[in-house]
């Protein structure tokens, strides 16, 4: 028991240098044998979890998958009101991208990919179609001026919740989160909607 409990952690510990590595770096210029030493195991130690960095990049991919799913899944459930689950929508994803490494990093891996294949980033697209759907409900549900359509509104949140996520501005010294949380202001401000409590 207590080996298999030092294998997982052994396996968290590769997964979060990983992250870092990714994050940093990138695809291209990441190596295994510098997520090993940054966690001082060996090359094979790693290669007891993971065989290759494309499995260690798949494993990083599903676990921002599995989170993003379960986020945009709740958001869609009609349990409060829309422009509600849209902020908690938008708030909740700068909050992953600032406190889970793996799930930047995966974004990253996901960025570079879709640049690499010129096609469309999966994630962004599923995550543009339900906040989408969420902005054409929550103009609808709050009675707003209908001459914008929802989908430059929705386009405008994708690209400015993932741009801060994914860049950073000269200087700025502020966590995604916090500029996550003053965009959201601006654009309910922008709106004329009334902010949730």
């Amino acid at each position: 028991m207590a080996k298999q409990a030092r294998a997982m952690r052994t396996y968290d510990r590769v997964l979060d240098a990983a992250a870092e590595e990714f994050a940093r770096y990138g695809y291209a210029n990441t190596n295994l044998q510098k997520i090993a030493d940054r966690i001082g195991v060996t090359k094979g130690a790693l290669y007891g979890h993971f065989a290759s960095k494309e499995e260690l990049a798949a494993a990083l991919t599903d676990h921002l998958d599995g989170a993003m799913e379960a986020l945009l899944t709740d958001a869609t459930k009609p349990s409060t009101p829309t422009l509600n689950r849209l902020r908690a929508l938008v708030l909740t994803l700068g909050r992953l991208f600032q406190t889970d490494a793996r799930a930047l990093a995966a974004l990253r891996l996901a960025v570079e990919a879709a640049w690499a294949d010129s096609v469309p980033i999966p994630l962004l697209v599923h995550t543009h179609g339900v906040v989408l759907q969420l902005v054409g409900e929550t103009q609808e549900e709050e009675h707003l001026d209908t001459a914008v359509s929802p989908r430059p509104l929705a386009d405008l949140i994708v690209a400015a919740l993932f741009g801060m996520i994914c860049t950073r501005y000269g200087g700025e010294r502020a966590e995604p989160g916090d500029l996550v949380e003053a965009m959201w202001s601006a654009l309910t401000h922008a709106l004329g909607a009334t902010p949730p409590r």
